[in-house]
């Protein structure tokens, strides 16, 4: 289906605001990367300002889940799907695909994270949009999915702050890599760091059973 007008504005300007930052972009920049006549002012017939046209983009493009809406749905297994994708596999194995899912995520927003963590000119309301629309149901995920894992071993432990531990995990790996062109600092690639995190999360899980016998 071709784009309209509207959905071609909102994917130029994210990407715009994402290589050059929301500030430094021009409305005639994304007048004429959208196909339009830059400075023309036609943006204004589909957006009130370059502010609505930030939130209104970046709200499309984090309800646009795809292929992972099943994973926010509330009667869905993360723990089962994980052991789909790694019949067999360790509790680390579990994770590790965990990893790689949230890893894919902020690939496939990678306009989105961008403006978010590399930009401090946007607006507050689309900070409020990313909570609300991104950060909460992807933790809610991934909180239900550590739940799942550990199972009666850490019926007592927080596994929000895990959840929040992991997250950020994958988020620093992926902005570092992404200002640094692909390669972390660290000289760490991808698979190790992944499994490094995925281990680190495991070791928690582990303990939280280990706390269990103690008690």
């Amino acid at each position: 289906m071709t784009p309209t007008t509207r959905e071609r504005i909102m994917t130029e300007a994210l990407r715009l605001f994402g290589e050059q930052g929301f500030a430094k972009t021009s409305v005639a920049q994304i007048e004429q990367a959208a196909g339009l006549s830059g400075g023309s002012g036609a943006l204004y017939r589909h957006f009130k300002s370059k502010d609505e046209l930030l939130v209104r983009a970046v709200d499309t493009r984090l309800t646009d889940r795809s292929g992972w809406d099943q994973f926010l749905a509330p009667e869905f297994s993360v723990a089962t799907a994980l052991t789909a994708i790694t019949p067999s596999g360790s509790t680390v194995d579990k994770l590790l695909a965990l990893c790689r899912i949230g890893l894919a995520r902020l690939d496939h927003d990678r306009d989105v994270t961008r403006i978010l963590l590399r930009d401090n000119s946007i607006p507050a309301s689309l900070l409020e949009v990313f909570r609300q629309q991104e950060y909460a149901v992807v933790m809610t995920a991934v909180t239900r999915g550590l739940i799942e894992l550990a199972g009666s071993r850490g019926a007592e432990q927080d596994w929000d702050a895990t959840a929040a531990v992991l997250v950020g995990a994958l988020a620093h790996f992926w902005i570092m890599g992404d200002i640094f062109d692909g390669g972390h600092p660290a000289n760490v690639d991808t698979e190790r760091y992944l499994r490094a995190t995925a281990e680190l999360i495991a070791a928690r899980i582990d303990w939280a059973d280990t706390e269990g016998e103690d008690s």
